[in-house]
């Protein structure tokens, strides 16, 4: 009997470990780990991609070509494929992945929600990757810069105004799920809030984002809306409101992730008031910036114009946080255990960068320089835009390991009266819950910048030697040089992806 038993036993583990094998989370960025493009750098605009971010891309689309991804990840390849197809210089390329991701994340955003009973059955891996607010939008700003390597300012500006509109939608979203749990897991959400509130972990499913508005694709709104100008497409209305949304963006900035409104905004805000004809607002603005004397609109349009924009080191990843609580049930005194994600790493040494123009053919000509400043704290703002979100995802995980618990429970009551087959039973039934379903989502944008820093040069028309410098708290090291020609009212993006360090 006892080998009888004993056998039950093995056949039991095969097909618990059979059971476990199929749903286990598959998640590439567990199993593959790309060439960071964090050091992976970009170099400038009109310069041959370097190495290292074509070494990323190649990684990239190997795992595409073998479908390492899968289909519940294919937002994030696009997402993946679009940031490197950008860092190695493929702009028209980046637009494409970035328009894909575009698309897809907004169905699977609305779709999402139909699909909470079957993430509370199992976990957050049984869904397709959706993305954080945060990262489908930046992939709408990323894109808005192909578009003006390209010199499509229309398109650069339909992207940029894309943002706000999203953030707007996403937190009418949130309240609609926020209702009970569904099914037999409503019986369990009381006990799931006295644990929580027990332990003084932070919930609340229908907490509504803090990142509502851009700054900086408000402000890059206006500056390609001014760009439009130049043919006749854009106009200075439409651009000053940009900017002054950008100003009181930047200063809810201030207070949420201590950021500061960067000074390039200032001349941005007198000329468009005074362009637009605001007379009233121009006074309140020269009263804003007294020190200020930026160049009326007539003189603005005979110079040419430089958008430095500087993407530098490597946001947060995410790991898993594991809570273990007691819990009476059935007479006992059970551990109730749920996984929930956490942001960890991510950062730059980057302050900032030294951009410099110095005429060619001119030795004695005047030369032109910048300090560029922090245009958007990615990792101040997506800490902020997931912390929200896993106040909407704790109660979900709380809930679902109470009532695990209590069918293990309930499950190893049957086996005791019942004998080898319960235990079979047992095993698959409680290891299933225990181990498959209890898992972290860690799936996020890895690729995106830490920080992204922004200047913008007036200079007269001609070529110039562009250099670009890295600043850290080290002093500055490394540098950049390109030989550029512009126009009389012509705009030029010039991007850096961490530039080299010496």
């Amino acid at each position: 009997m006892i080998r009888f038993r004993s056998s039950f036993r093995s056949v039991a583990a095969s097909i618990l470990a059979t059971v476990l094998a199929g749903c286990a989370p598959s998640f590439v960025q567990d199993r593959i780990y790309f060439n960071d493009l964090s050091r992976a750098r970009g170099g400038m605009i009109g310069m041959d991609s370097s190495a290292s971010s074509k070494k990323a891309l190649a990684e990239i689309q190997n795992a595409k070509d073998k479908n390492v991804y899968g289909s519940k990840n294919a937002l994030l390849l696009y997402m993946d494929m679009g940031m490197a197809t950008h860092s190695a210089g493929f702009f028209q390329r980046s637009e494409t992945e970035f328009r894909q991701a575009n698309r897809l994340g907004e169905i699977l955003f609305t779709k999402s929600f139909t699909n909470i009973l079957l993430s509370y059955q199992l976990n957050d891996y049984v869904l397709p990757y959706r993305g954080l607010p945060y990262e489908r939008v930046m992939v709408n700003l990323l894109n808005s810069l192909n578009y003006a390597a390209t010199g499509d300012w229309n398109g650069a500006l339909v992207e940029s105004r894309k943002i706000r509109r999203k953030l707007i939608a996403y937190n009418r979203m949130y309240s609609q799920a926020a209702q009970s749990a569904p099914g037999r897991y409503g019986a369990y959400e009381g006990a799931a809030r006295q644990i929580l509130d027990e332990h003084h972990i932070a919930y609340n499913p229908s907490q509504l984002n803090h990142y509502t508005d851009d700054a900086f694709a408000r402000f890059l709104s206006g500056l390609f809306e001014e760009a439009e100008t130049a043919s006749g497409a854009g106009n200075y209305q439409s651009a000053y409101l940009s900017y002054q949304k950008a100003e009181r963006t930047y200063e809810k900035y201030a207070f949420l992730y201590h950021t500061r409104v960067p000074s390039f905004l200032g001349p941005a805000l007198l000329r468009t008031a005074e362009a637009a004809g605001r007379t009233n607002e121009l006074a309140r603005w020269k009263k804003v910036y007294p020190s200020l004397t930026p160049l009326g609109v007539d003189d603005y349009r005979k110079m040419a114009h430089i958008l430095y924009v500087g993407l530098n080191g490597q946001i947060f990843h995410l790991e898993e946080e594991r809570f273990i609580f007691p819990l009476p049930l059935a007479n006992t005194l059970s551990m109730v255990s749920f996984a929930l994600p956490k942001a960890t790493g991510g950062g730059t040494e980057v302050l900032g960068h030294e951009i410099a123009l110095t005429p060619v053919g001119k030795p004695n000509a005047k030369g032109y320089s910048a300090s560029s400043e922090l245009a958007e704290d990615l990792m101040a703002i997506g800490k902020t835009n997931f912390t929200d979100h896993r106040k909407r995802l704790v109660l979900r995980e709380a809930i679902r390991s109470v009532l695990k618990t209590a069918e293990q429970i309930a499950a190893q009551e049957v086996a005791q009266q019942q004998g080898a087959w319960a235990d079979i039973l047992t095993m698959i039934g409680g290891g299933i819950f225990a181990v498959a379903t209890d898992k972290a989502d860690l799936r996020s944008w890895r690729l995106l910048p830490a920080t992204i820093d922004s200047a913008v040069i007036d200079v007269p028309p001609g070529t110039y030697d562009l250099s670009v410098r890295t600043r850290t708290g080290f002093g500055p090291v490394g540098s950049e040089t390109q030989r550029v020609t512009v126009g009389a009212g012509q705009y030029l993006l010039v991007r850096t992806i961490n530039p080299p360090a010496g």
